[in-house]
């Protein structure tokens, strides 16, 4: 019979080794943790000039890695890529992100504004209250990607404009996906104001799309839209209340020079609502609109539907409702 002594000197024996092996796995786990957060640092510059590309560069600030034990999350200072053959150069604050250790591939990130993006025909700075990402990756680029922000304000400066537009919105959400070759976008807004239409709010804005053959704008390295290329505008709408609203869907078409050509169709609820506000905007138009008002239900191609529903023709930038000409998208 084994005596009380010697079955508690075997059970202290285990506790002993249960404790250095504990020990022993935590050496080893912090040791490998922050060898790997190393490799991470070092390799930095290389797996930035993979995801840019040849004819680019990016770079991220006071670059480290944190979050021992369990996380791995790259902290920058700042933001910055600059593609000096296109002419390109954006900007933003600090980055702080983190993935869990047994999910690499999903990260979540917060970034500081502002964002400052120069291109030879448009500047563009943005700026924001909070805003988080969240991110899933492949072996070769992202599957997806969304980013909820909030507070948000965009101006807006180019060539094809003829003031400088100032937008702010209470809350801004975008999210992207690869669908096989083509790209999934969707951005959506809440209670937009800005400086270029006096007198317009609108409760909502909505922007849902395919582009065809653009999944490499989410591949390594990023691919920019090369040529031409066409898309499937399934909602562009603007909500100023529950009674007022307008939606462009259809397809279109952008050319080698970056013009759009489509045929859309056009959805106007409370369309009086609308044209009040074009009277501000561009009274010109406005008064092309008002003249030919009463012919507008005779072009409804969906006379069952609330609202009017009416043929937007696109070519070249230039646009037309139905017969009539309506003006010219700004180029970029």
């Amino acid at each position: 019979m084994q005596s009380p002594v010697r079955a508690s000197s075997s059970s202290s024996r285990k506790f002993v080794w249960l404790g250095t092996a504990i020990v022993a796995g935590c050496l080893l786990w912090t040791l490998g943790w922050f060898l790997f957060a190393a490799q991470i640092e070092d390799r930095l510059p290389e797996s930035l000039a993979r995801i840019t590309g040849p004819n680019a560069s990016a770079d991220c600030t006071a670059a480290d890695v944190r979050g021992y034990p369990f996380r791995f999350g790259l902290f920058c200072d700042t933001l910055s890529y600059t593609n000096v053959s296109d002419g390109v150069s954006a900007s933003a604050g600090a980055l702080r992100s983190a993935a869990q250790f047994y999910r690499p591939g999903h990260a979540v990130a917060e970034i500081d504004g502002p964002l400052a993006i120069v291109s030879p025909n448009l500047t563009l700075r943005a700026d924001w209250q909070s805003l988080q990402s969240s991110i899933r990756s492949l072996a070769d680029g992202l599957d997806r990607g969304s980013i909820d922000s909030r507070n948000v304000s965009f101006n807006i400066d180019g060539e094809g404009l003829g003031q400088r537009l100032a937008l702010q919105l209470d809350r801004v959400t975008a999210h992207a996906r690869r669908n096989g070759t083509d790209l999934d976008i969707a951005t959506y807004g809440e209670n937009l104001r800005n400086n270029a239409v006096p007198g317009l709010t609108a409760k909502s804005v909505t922007l849902e799309a395919t582009l065809s053959g653009q999944a490499g704008l989410l591949q390594v390295p990023y691919t920019a839209p090369q040529g031409a290329f066409e898309a499937v505008l399934h909602s562009l709408a603007v909500a100023l209340d529950d009674s007022a609203s307008l939606s462009v869907s259809g397809p279109v078409q952008i050319d080698d020079a970056g013009q759009i050509s489509g045929d859309l169709e056009v959805t106007v609820r409370n369309q009086q609502r609308f044209m009040d506000l074009m009277a501000n905007f561009d009274p010109d138009a406005a008064r092309l609109l008002g003249q030919i008002a009463p012919l507008i239900s005779t072009l409804d191609i969906q006379p069952d539907n609330e609202g009017v529903t009416l043929p937007l023709t696109i070519r070249s930038n230039k646009i037309s409702l139905g017969i009539f000409p309506l003006g010219r998208i700004p180029a970029f």
